[in-house]
């Protein structure tokens, strides 16, 4: 019979032994672990030197091409200029001078004022004196594609809209800034001016109208109430003689 024959030890390498186990050294990736790369080495700042030294000359042509570039489209586009006007909104409400309303307190609605004032300045009884002035129609009809008589019927039926007109507030405050932009420095400053001026005059129309309108009607009842009067005292005389 034959003698049964050693087998050879595996080869585990030579940093491997029988008895390595898995707490010695570094885990293998086969235990589901990551093992960490090598730290890159910095690049020196001598290497930079030596790229800025071999490709200057196309660095400077890179830049000098877009400098270049940015100077003719600067030097071709239309330079636009906006003028801004501050109105300080005065909010003065009317008391009631008889009736409940004598000792009410005014409403805390800051914003709903100030928002309805915004759309005041926008509206067309405002704009439309300051448009046909400047013949601003005309230049908004130049910069838009619109036919010479779609603009004129646009005109007449429909209510003035400045695209370059910007109404806003500055928060917590009770002022409005009006700015127009223009190619032409006078005209941004002539519009936003004009529309201002407009806005003021606008509203002391209304208050003026109000007060007008208030003082014909106290008028009227004084007429009736002097009327009574009269028919009273004649009513009382005649009791007096029956």
């Amino acid at each position: 019979m034959n003698e049964p024959k050693a087998l050879p030890a595996p080869n585990h390498g030579p940093n491997h032994s029988p008895n390595h186990s898995p707490s010695q050294g570094l885990l293998p990736s086969w235990y589901g672990y990551d093992v960490e790369p090598p730290e890159q080495a910095a690049v020196p700042l001598a290497h930079y030197l030596w790229l800025l030294r071999r490709h200057g000359w196309k660095i400077l042509a890179f830049v000098f091409t877009c400098v270049t570039a940015a100077l003719i489209i600067s030097a071709r586009l239309t330079p636009i200029y906006e003028s801004t006007v501050t109105v300080d909104i005065d909010r003065q409400s009317a008391s009631a001078i008889i009736g409940q309303d004598a000792g009410r307190l005014p409403a805390n609605d800051a914003d709903q004022f100030l928002a309805t004032q915004v759309k005041l300045i926008q509206s067309d009884s405002v704009l439309r004196p300051v448009a046909q002035q400047y013949h601003l129609l005309d230049v908004e009809r130049d910069a838009s594609d619109v036919t010479p008589e779609q603009s004129t019927e646009a005109q007449e039926a429909a209510p003035i809209l400045l695209k370059k007109l910007k109404v806003t507030r500055p928060p917590n405050t009770y002022l409005l800034l009006i700015s127009y932009r223009s190619p032409d420095p006078h005209l941004a400053a002539n519009v936003a001016n004009g529309v201002a001026h407009s806005y003021v005059e606008h509203t002391y129309s209304i208050r003026f109208r109000s007060s007008a309108s208030l003082a014909e009607f106290m008028e009227k009842q004084l007429e009736e109430l002097k009327a009574k009067m009269e028919r009273s005292s004649a009513a009382l005389a005649q009791f007096e003689r029956e």
